[in-house]
């Protein structure tokens, strides 16, 4: 038995199973959230990523079917406070989303979901590539601080993003997750959950979401353009994001460690089965060409030595075999900062709870000078 909420754009209704894969007992089911998002509840076996034409369904299916089984037992467990962020009762309207235990959500964004060459950036912050130390890389994740920064313009965005990446620029195998601000692909300025990839460099595969074939939603409660309710202020930078990918069979994206959000499938890539090349920590902000006033990133202002006062990125990790994750090398790390935007003040506390770590952001509306960092 499955079904996944999915964005209502148009007037469409997807019909939700709910007696299992291939069942013919169907009820039109629709559900809000406290911001305003209208989801249908489809069947989460015929979610349109199962229609990419690269994928092995039935071993998705499968796979599918085993984390939901995963879910369940992992309900039945006591789960420690940290891991009580997401309350489904405060964030959809019927107290629970779906009407059924394993329902999931994929989402039909708002805006094109799609980005050109022109509209991609590098992150500023961090990134280390493959050595003869560490071949490939199987995830990577870290702890976030959550910011609300007002970009200006529906043209704009701005994230803090995590990203595994294999090719050269025009060959490009790429996956995002982290927490973004983009009025033109969600409607509104919150600061919601993300993910993107593309397996061309960004030329006619990939997008934003479940806005194409590709990530497979499997969350039944989370869904993958989530509004993170609270942010922090900058002094009271009391909400984090622990995000990770992780890298089975299929790239995983997990939440706080308990919440599977959904999975890239293997399938849809060619250099990236096998591992990344590079890792990648940091923010990102785009301007649509034509504008000439940049957004902020981060939490829009940078004071180097202030971890209170500015965007951080702490417990730094990175994946190098199966359920094997690391600290960075720190001789292996490059730093990514620019004539807008800064980074700095990396180190390893090596404490357990700074660990890893760096700042990075600024306030945008840059000139040809460069900001003080």
């Amino acid at each position: 038995m499955g079904v996944i909420g999915l964005k209502r754009v148009w007037n469409t209704i997807a019909f939700c199973v709910v007696e299992g894969y291939g069942s013919s007992r169907r009820a039109n089911v629709t559900v809000e959230t406290i911001h305003g998002d209208i989801f249908d509840c489809v069947d989460i076996y015929k979610q349109p990523a199962l229609l990419h034409p690269l994928l092995d369904k039935e071993r998705i299916r499968r796979t599918i079917a085993k984390e939901l089984e995963k879910q369940r037992l992992k309900a039945k467990q006591p789960q420690k406070d940290q891991f009580s962020y997401f309350n489904a009762e405060e964030y959809w309207l019927n107290k629970e989303g779906c009407p059924y235990w394993n329902c999931s959500y994929s989402t039909s964004d708002k805006g094109t979901g799609t980005a050109t060459n022109s509209q991609r950036c590098l992150p500023k912050g961090i990134s280390i590539k493959a050595s003869p130390a560490i071949n490939r890389f199987t995830g990577a994740s870290t702890i976030v601080t959550l910011y609300n920064p007002q970009v200006n313009g529906p043209g704009q965005y701005t994230s803090a993003t995590i990203f595994l990446e294999s090719g050269d620029a025009t060959n490009l195998e790429q996956i995002q997750t982290g927490w973004i601000v983009h009025p033109q692909l969600n409607g509104d300025g919150r600061t919601r959950l993300y993910t993107y990839w593309t397996a061309d460099g960004h030329q006619k595969t990939g997008c934003y979401n479940s806005i194409c074939p590709g990530f497979v939603q499997l969350s039944s409660e989370i869904p993958v353009d989530y509004a993170f309710p609270k942010v922090s202020l900058p002094q009271y930078d009391s909400q984090e994001l622990q995000i990770q990918i992780y890298k089975d069979q299929e790239y995983y994206l997990q939440l706080f460690s308990v919440f599977v959000i959904g999975l890239w499938p293997d399938d849809i890539f060619k250099a990236l089965r096998n591992g990344s090349e590079t890792v990648r920590y940091g923010g990102q902000a785009h301007t649509p060409a034509g504008e000439t006033v940049s957004p902020p990133m981060g939490n829009g202002q940078f004071w180097a030595g202030y971890k209170r006062l500015t965007c951080r990125m702490r417990q730094i990790m990175y994946g190098v075999d199966i359920d094997q994750e690391v600290q960075p090398d720190e001789s292996l790390v490059q730093t990514h900062r620019d004539r807008c935007y800064c980074e700095g003040n990396e180190n390893n506390a090596r404490d357990g709870y700074w660990d890893y770590n760096f700042l990075f952001g600024g306030p945008g509306n840059c000139t040809d000078a460069p900001p003080t960092c």
